[in-house]
């Protein structure tokens, strides 16, 4: 069991904080989490390395249609060498709440330069016409470092933004699939789960 659990769990049987002595308990595992968690930190930048990665430059189109797939394409820089993985921290559709944040992996060969493309695959669903995605990720490298977070949006239509994407600037290396499944928003759930009715 989680030891933060069954701390949980013992200050509830003892009917909570209310004595000095259980204050100085409680201060005195604070102060133990924080300082091995400390030390973790200084053990992975000893390995790793202190640099936080750096998204150098985006790409992505404004304007898709509906089942298309959506490529955001990353430039990034890492002076260490130790990117892991781009987290999709917010993905956001007009009338629903957030999806859940997915991860994708950094093959260690693009550790230290990454360029490429994420790809979300939309389904062909005239009801998603003038459907509005917000999207926001970031780079967290092997020693907890994080980037910057950028952030992008797409509206889903009937017809495709004009905007191109430079290919002298990135790569045309797929990176990995954004694993979400958008929401029709009139017919149901196309996730598989249970129908929802806006």
């Amino acid at each position: 069991m989680d030891i933060l659990v069954r701390l949980r769990i013992s200050i509830s049987k003892i009917g909570g904080i209310t004595s000095p002595r259980r204050w100085v308990w409680l201060s005195v595992l604070m102060l133990f989490f924080l300082s091995t968690h400390c030390a973790t930190v200084l053990q992975k930048e000893a390995r790793y390395g202190v640099n936080p990665p750096t998204i150098t430059a985006t790409f992505a189109k404004e304007t898709i249609v509906s089942g298309d797939t959506w490529k955001i394409y990353i430039n990034a820089f890492d002076e260490d060498g130790d990117m892991g993985m781009i987290v999709i921290s917010s993905l956001i559709q007009d009338g629903w709440v957030p999806y859940p944040v997915d991860t994708i992996r950094i093959k260690e060969d693009s550790g230290r330069n990454l360029s490429g493309y994420l790809y979300l695959t939309t389904s062909p669903f005239e009801e998603l016409w003038n459907v509005n995605v917000g999207l926001s990720l970031y780079i967290i490298d092997k020693a907890g470092h994080r980037s910057e977070i950028k952030d992008f949006t797409l509206r889903l239509f009937s017809k495709e933004s004009k905007e191109a994407v430079n290919k002298a600037l990135f790569s045309e290396t797929p990176l990995g699939p954004i694993k979400i499944d958008l929401i029709n928003p009139l017919l149901f759930d196309i996730s598989g789960g249970e129908v929802q009715v806006p």
